[in-house]
């Protein structure tokens, strides 16, 4: 569900925004990038072997996609990414990052971005992450997550160069949506496990088990960077 409602959000930003040109950090095996209902943008991947199983999966759906490998930190070495951008976009990548490479990530968005353009990325409820990861423990989630409430993100954006347009919430009703869903799942009921979590998400709640966020790019100034370069994690 999480991953279906992420590509659905995507999908319907592209259309909204009436987006063109598109860049996309990090894709991994192209695990959103195959789901979208364009073609022809670029993606950016530090890792071979992610862009070889990302550029089959492409084939496999017979879709045109750019894979580059270079490093996000580093854009403006490669040649091929020196046009602007519509929207940038990214999942599973941005919260990994301690505040420092999230700032360098930003301004990195920021360069790329046509004027007005729009940054897209996931950004996890620490209201209702946070309880979860105390009960499961750092075996389960050893790979640092950065958790946000809502002006906590806003004002992280703000001091980047982007204002929040936009927080679509994932997983409205995580807790009940998993205690409905669990048992269900387990007795091999997995259609009606998915129906019930798809219900429930069409009801809106303050406490989301995420959002995606969609930020459009702001004139960045001398005061703004300034800030930016003295906040800490």
């Amino acid at each position: 569900m999480e991953h279906q409602r992420q590509v659905d959000l995507l999908n319907k930003i592209i259309q909204d925004k009436k987006c063109t040109a598109f860049l996309e950090f990090a894709p991994g095996p192209a695990r959103v990038t195959a789901e979208l209902n364009v073609e022809n943008g670029t993606s950016i991947e530090s890792s071979p072997s992610m862009i070889k199983i990302a550029q089959q999966r492409m084939k496999e759906k017979r879709k045109k996609w750019n894979f580059v490998l270079g490093d996000v930190f580093k854009l403006h070495n490669d040649k091929q990414l020196h046009k602007k951008y519509d929207l940038v976009f990214c999942f599973r990548f941005l919260l990994h990052f301690k505040y420092a490479e999230r700032k360098a990530i930003y301004r990195q968005a920021h360069t790329a971005l046509k004027e007005n353009g729009h940054l897209v990325f996931e950004v996890m409820n620490k209201n209702t992450v946070l309880p979860l990861r105390r009960i499961l423990g750092k075996r389960r989630y050893f790979v640092y997550d950065k958790l946000y409430n809502k002006k906590e993100f806003i004002r992280e954006m703000e001091e980047n160069g982007f204002q929040v347009v936009a927080l679509h919430p994932v997983l409205t009703h995580f807790w009940l949506q998993t205690v409905l869903s669990r048992p269900l799942k387990m007795l091999g009921m997995r259609t009606m496990a998915e129906k019930s979590i798809a219900l429930l998400e069409k009801f809106l709640s303050t406490q989301p088990y995420e959002w995606i966020a969609v930020c459009r790019k702001q004139q960045r100034t001398s005061e703004l960077q300034k800030t930016s370069e003295t906040r800490k994690e």
